[in-house]
């Protein structure tokens, strides 16, 4: 069997498209290669062989690897540690003879300058087959991997073709597949600092892989689309309105079969055309598919797309971060109070909603001035111009929610009862410095216009007549308290029970 190695991988939201490249020592004419090691959750159908110019592929078949085929594999690396064993035992007898010749004590008629001579070069000897005993163990540990790897393959896929050399030699090859084990999630940072007015959102892929092997130092590019999501365009059939007819009920045990039409959609598969350059795939111009001429090309215009730099080592079953990008947002702080939720703020950094489009309806990991807050959950509503992200709970501002009075009378000669309602809200600060304070409660809001809500006093808050919110917006200075008042009054029918 052949062995390929991954070296770039195309990776989406959801799978993966694979590059495994190798090299193989071909005799003139045609000949069976078989590549193993495959990943058992690759598609089947998106398997395509490349070849290096001076041969061509045909007959390209994917199977499950059979067990025959498992201990054939495995019997063929035991051979090579064995012949390694042998090499390396060979090396260890020399340098025993060279030590055993190096004692000239029981020697007669010795040459003073062959001793000086073979005592001079025996380091650079002994030094030589000790660097080869070293190769030869790396390459003994490597097969031994190798042999684990195969000794773990219970399901695994494994390529055969047919190549027609048209010389003796050496050439390159490409294996490229979809598979669906593979996978990455935008994972956002927030970092934030009161000592200026920018924000800054960071970018991360979180990267996970769950196949028989480890990625070692591949080429990494990301998408974030998701191949598995069918990319045809959605039709619109006709609507029908008509009046409603009731059904009519059958004495039969057996309901009545209705039958429903459904239109199903065919999706054509290209081959690959031999006029497409290659160099986006990675594969070398003069490398061909098999019986499908020269790669295709893929221009991706539909979604975005993030090089990563340098090569990855992603291990199986593990997670790998990757940064991608960094921006900057304006931001404004201040800190939220919701004393009818709890008795301490929020520090919170204000948006435009429009600069964090990207980070709806996601979670995000926030550090303010380099300490870790937690996780918030981004849920902006795009309807309002501005969004509070928050940073975490402030116990330097302290809130006090007291209800001075509720009062329930009967309103003469209506029919109608009246309760009021009076609050105190008490807002402490203990920082050491000036604030921005926004402090938010609320009054009810009617759904029937028998029940009337009557704003009494709300010390200058501004009310949102649709939900009933009353904020307000105010500078604290170090230490400063300062007392706001609500009161309304809710009034409506005394023959009905009020729900509030």
């Amino acid at each position: 069997m052949s062995k390929t190695e991954i070296k770039e991988i195309s990776l989406y939201r959801n799978g993966c498209f694979v590059k495994r490249r190798g090299i193989l020592e071909l005799k003139k004419g045609k000949q069976t290669v078989i590549f193993e090691n495959m990943s058992p959750s690759l598609d089947v159908s998106t398997v395509r062989l490349a070849v290096s110019s001076g041969a061509a592929g045909s007959n390209v078949q994917t199977e499950m690897l059979t067990p025959v085929q498992k201990e054939e594999a495995m019997a063929d690396v035991k051979r090579k540690i064995a012949r390694l064993d042998n090499s390396i035992a060979i090396k260890n007898s020399q340098i025993e003879m060279w030590n055993a010749n190096a004692d000239f004590s029981g020697k007669e008629n010795v040459n003073i300058s062959d001793v000086v001579n073979y005592i001079t070069s025996l380091p650079s000897h002994l030094e030589k087959l000790y660097d080869e005993i070293e190769e030869l163990n790396r390459q003994k540990k490597d097969l031994e991997k190798q042999l684990q790897e195969i000794q773990k393959l219970n399901k695994c896929y494994v390529v055969k073709a047919d190549i027609d050399a048209w010389e003796d030699g050496i050439y390159q090859v490409e294996i490229r597949y979809y598979d669906s084990n593979r996978w990455w999630n935008p994972v956002y940072e927030i970092y934030t600092s009161e000592e200026d007015s920018i924000m800054r959102i960071r970018l991360k892929a979180e990267i996970g892989q769950k196949t028989i092997e480890n990625w070692e130092q591949v080429r990494m590019t990301l998408y974030t689309g998701n191949p598995q999501i069918s990319g045809n365009i959605p039709v619109l059939y006709p609507q029908y309105v008509d009046f409603y007819k009731e059904q009519k009920l059958y004495k039969t045990s057996m309901a009545r079969n209705v039958a429903f039409s459904a239109v199903v959609g065919t999706m054509a598969v290209e081959d690959y055309e031999a006029d497409e350059a290659c160099e986006e795939t990675g594969v070398p111009e003069e490398m061909y598919d098999a019986a499908n001429g020269r790669a295709q090309v893929v221009q991706n215009d539909t979604m975005m797309e993030y090089e990563l730099e340098g090569l990855w080592d992603v291990t199986n079953e593990n997670r790998t971060t990757a940064d991608l990008q960094e921006n900057a947002v304006e931001c404004r702080y201040h800190v939220v109070c919701v004393p009818k939720m709890d008795e301490v703020g929020y520090l919170a950094a204000e948006v435009k909603t429009a600069d964090i489009e990207e980070i709806l309806n996601t979670n995000a990991v926030v550090y303010h001035k380099g300490t870790y807050l937690g996780n918030v959950y981004i849920n902006a509503d795009m309807s309002k111009d501005t969004y509070d992200i928050s940073l975490g709970r402030d116990e330097s501002i302290r809130l006090k929610r007291d209800q001075k009075k509720k009062y329930t009378s009967n309103v003469l000669l209506k029919g109608r009862k009246k309760t009021d309602y009076e609050y105190e809200i008490k807002v402490t600060s203990t920082k050491n410095k000036e604030c921005r304070v926004t402090v938010k409660d609320q009054i009810p809001v009617s759904q029937d216009k028998t029940i009337v809500v009557d704003r009494n006093e709300i010390s200058g808050g501004k009310v949102d007549e649709k939900t009933g919110a009353v904020d307000w917006e105010m500078e604290l200075g170090a230490g400063e308290s300062r007392t706001l008042n609500l009161n309304y009054s809710v009034t409506w029918p005394k023959d009905k029970t009020l729900s509030i």
